[in-house]
């Protein structure tokens, strides 16, 4: 039989706690790389790969939103409850962050290519005019948004066409493998686009399909293995490189298939043998409102490199400034959160999907959907955690 899936699972909340919290840490903590100082240039070096976290984001936005949009294939108003829904929950803290910017920076500086991150095709539209970048906002940390838009985009309409699991799970192999030839093929857009970043998100969607059905045990068994060989050979690759930078080529190809891999892995975990440790309160926090401290958090570090000297004249001061970084941007990010977005999302209400209350049956065999549909299977809201 198989196992039912809850509304709502705290680990996956835990996981993107841990993601926000990398990339946090990539950009706070990993300057200390030619340090003097041994033990500073160690964590330098972990807080250096946290540029990872976002791959983590990926592969949970590929899981998430492919269980939505699977288990609600027969739902009437298929598109229009998801779109609504993603829109909701994306657009106006985004376009909130947009007209700060456009307050903040002058306007001299602005272009008209500018206007293609209204629309989330900042990328690539930066990728080939690098001088849209050329403001003082640090903004090219909306690279990843503009890749998870642009796969919100796609994808539900891929499934629908897709339907039956097979399908998809060809698609996601071909994907995957796909994503690694373009990064080969065009190392300058490897870091920031869709085609070449789609393996974390088409893994994940795979996982969400896999996990809806008997295979789900298998899996589970072989997570731990794959998550300890993929972080060893992420190791050694980045031994061989002498660098965790992106940008390297070997990194930015194989690496991050193997960084996919391994979160992919980790994943499976946190629904498994480390569910207890990513339900935590503290990552479930930081989870919580990991898409504010996502938008705030790397412009501003131009604000908060103005207090650095301040925290100098400490003992450990430049762990207290990242903790009081970190505690700002939280700050920052839950005020966002329960004053503007909360309000928002209420109205998420109105597009509620079909069977919502019940669950859709959707035990994973590869067999045609209206044979799924009668199987006594999952009521799948996994997905719940994303929408």
């Amino acid at each position: 039989m198989t196992e039912r899936y809850s509304k709502h699972i705290p680990a996956l909340d835990g996981l993107r706690g841990l993601a926000i919290l990398a990339v946090f840490f990539h950009h706070y903590g990993a300057g200390g790389i030619h340090s003097s100082s041994l033990p500073v240039r160690w964590v330098a070096t972990v807080c250096g790969v946290g540029w990872s976290g976002v791959d983590l984001f990926f592969v949970l936005s590929g899981f998430l939103i492919t269980g939505i949009l699977y288990d609600t294939q027969t739902d009437p108003r298929y598109y229009r409850n998801f779109y609504a829904r993603r829109t909701l929950r994306i657009f106006p803290i985004y376009y909130l962050f947009v007209a700060i910017c456009l307050l903040v920076a002058p306007f001299s500086t602005w272009r008209t290519g500018h206007l293609s991150f209204l629309v989330y095709l900042g990328y690539p539209a930066a990728l080939i005019w690098p001088t849209l970048l050329n403001i003082p906002i640090r903004i090219t940390h909306l690279w990843s948004l503009h890749v998870e838009e642009q796969f919100y985009m796609l994808w539900p309409w891929l499934i629908r066409r897709l339907r039956v699991p097979l399908n998809i799970l060809v698609f996601c192999a071909m994907a995957i493998a796909g994503a690694l030839l373009a990064r080969i093929v065009f190392p300058s857009w490897a870091y920031a686009s869709l085609p070449c970043r789609m393996d974390g998100l088409a893994l994940g969607a795979a996982l969400a399909v896999l996990f809806r059905g008997d295979y789900r045990g298998r899996i589970q068994k072989l997570a731990t293995p794959v998550f300890t060989v993929s972080v060893g050979l992420l190791i050694l690759i980045f031994a061989f490189r002498h660098t965790t930078e992106h940008s390297d080529r070997l990194v930015c190809t194989l690496g991050f298939s193997v960084i996919a891999i391994a979160y992919g892995a980790l994943l499976v975990l946190s629904l498994g043998t480390l569910s207890s440790l990513f339900s935590m309160r503290i990552l479930r926090l930081f989870g919580k409102y990991s898409y504010g401290m996502y938008l705030y958090h790397f412009p501003l570090t131009a604000v908060f490199e103005h207090t650095k000297s301040f925290f100098n004249a400490f003992p450990f001061g430049s762990l207290i400034y990242v903790m009081f970084c970190l505690a700002a941007d939280l700050a920052i990010a839950a005020l966002s959160f329960h004053v503007f977005e909360q309000p928002i999302l209420r109205l998420k209400n109105r597009f509620e999907y079909a069977g919502k209350a019940g669950g859709v049956n959707t035990r994973m065999k590869v067999t045609p959907l209206s044979t799924i549909e009668r199987q006594s299977g999952v009521a799948a809201r996994i997905a719940g955690a994303a929408d």
